[in-house]
């Protein structure tokens, strides 16, 4: 076998964890603990000692932007003493023992199905949605006994992140641990940049950043704070099918052939049962309906938004009359712009109920749909993000305008701007 040679320093706190690695690990350390540079040398490391020339990892951040803003320069910065030319239309390395490392996005976790995988970390985990992890990426392990890491700081409760926290502490095996570490117990920033930014960072965001608070909120959510108190109330509990109520089914329709997230809910007098959640990808319109049919429910009222009027290619037929010539009853959803409709969730969230099995990534979602940051001015945009959260909030807002028994007009922008507060965390945070 041949000998390579990589050479990066380590701080004390990230030998230690090299040296007490397992297979699952969840690493929640504070900013600018060097939780990337740990991970991505020590993978390296692996790749270049495996005795398989056919071993695959793969580094996952919330978007392949950041994926490469994050991670690229670590890794090619230490392969290329190794003659190794980057592939950066990929992000990927080919390494001399033919060992193969590559970066993506956690909205691309689909085309990720179907590959083995021998490595694999999920960074800033709590921005990626935990289907990524039980639908694709843990079963892509299986086989060759792959290992996976987890690593961030913490955004509230209600995502991957926190999830794989729990389960790596549970102590029942040994191929599981976790390490959580502050500002404190590294000891590596400056106390005078310390004392920097606890004078120019609200205390949520210090407390995350820093301190590795599972309190802080998720900054930016519109949700969050609600979503929250749904849980703290025992509203995320066991909501099945009630055979006396109808089923709506509101969704987004989305581009042709791309993620359509579809919300299955009950109404009951003030209530809004959420029942369960599903999400495809490159369905059509008619295998849609026939995964319908094969419910143990009927689907009394599909809720379809303005672009129901979108005309098909293929058929001619705007989606609303393929719809109707399945045999499904319709109903449009009023276009009432996107931040009252985003309002209106939030004041409907007290009224709704989510079955906890069925509707956990909806509900990560909820949480995960937020504001952009505008890094240059610190303030939140009025913008939200557009990434894999988007789309199943969308389906909530359809759900919430939609339903039977409402009426809303559409305002004017300034109303709506107005009636959200845009603070640093947009005011409503977990």
């Amino acid at each position: 076998m041949s000998s390579y040679r990589v050479h990066f320093n380590l701080r004390p706190h990230q030998l230690a964890a090299y040296e007490a690695e397992t297979r699952f690990e969840c690493r929640v350390w504070h900013r600018r603990a060097g939780k990337t540079f740990h991970t991505m040398g020590r993978m390296l490391a692996r790749a270049l000692q495996t005795g398989r020339s056919d071993w695959q990892g793969f580094y996952l951040a919330p978007t392949r932007v950041q994926a490469k803003n994050i991670a690229w320069s670590y890794l090619t910065r230490w392969v290329r003493p190794l003659g190794v030319q980057p592939n950066e239309s990929e992000l990927k390395v080919v390494l001399p023992n033919g060992a193969k490392i590559q970066l993506l996005g956690g909205e691309q976790y689909d085309s990720l199905r179907g590959l083995y995988m021998d490595d694999v970390t999920l960074d800033e985990a709590a921005l990626i949605p935990s289907a990524a992890w039980t639908q694709v990426i843990s079963p892509a392990l299986a086989d060759r006994k792959g290992r996976a890491t987890f690593m961030g700081t913490p955004m509230g409760r209600m995502n991957l992140l926190f999830d794989m926290w729990e389960e790596c502490g549970l102590g029942e095996d040994p191929e599981f641990s976790r390490s959580l570490l502050t500002y404190q117990d590294t000891n590596i920033l400056d106390p005078k940049e310390i004392a920097r930014m606890r004078r120019t960072m609200i205390e949520a965001e210090f407390n995350q950043e820093l301190l590795c608070s599972w309190d802080a909120a998720m900054p930016g959510s519109y949700w969050g704070r609600a979503m929250a108190k749904a849980d703290a109330e025992g509203r995320v509990t066991s909501v099945k099918y009630d055979h006396q109520l109808p089923v709506y089914v509101a969704l987004d329709l989305g581009i042709s052939q791309g993620a359509m997230p579809c919300v299955y809910f009950q109404l009951a007098g003030t209530e809004i049962r959420i029942i369960d959640h599903e999400t495809f990808e490159g369905t059509s319109i008619p295998d849609l309906v026939k995964h319908w049919q094969k419910k143990p429910y009927p689907i009394a009222t599909v809720l379809l938004p303005h672009d129901r009027k979108v005309r098909e290619l293929g058929t001619g037929k705007t989606r609303e009359e393929t719809f109707r010539s399945l045999g499904c009853t319709v109903r449009a959803v009023p276009d009432v712009g996107l931040d009252e409709g985003i309002s209106q969730v939030e004041r409907a969230i007290p009224n709704m109920w989510f079955d906890r099995d069925n509707t956990k990534m909806l509900r990560e979602a909820m949480v995960a749909f937020r504001s952009e940051y505008d890094e240059v001015k610190r303030v939140h945009r009025l913008t939200p993000v557009h990434d894999w959260a988007r789309h199943i909030a969308d389906a909530v807002r359809y759900m919430v305008v939609g339903r039977p028994g409402t009426s809303f007009q559409k305002q004017n922008r300034n109303t709506r701007a107005s009636s959200r507060d845009h603070s640093r965390y947009g005011g409503l945070v977990a």
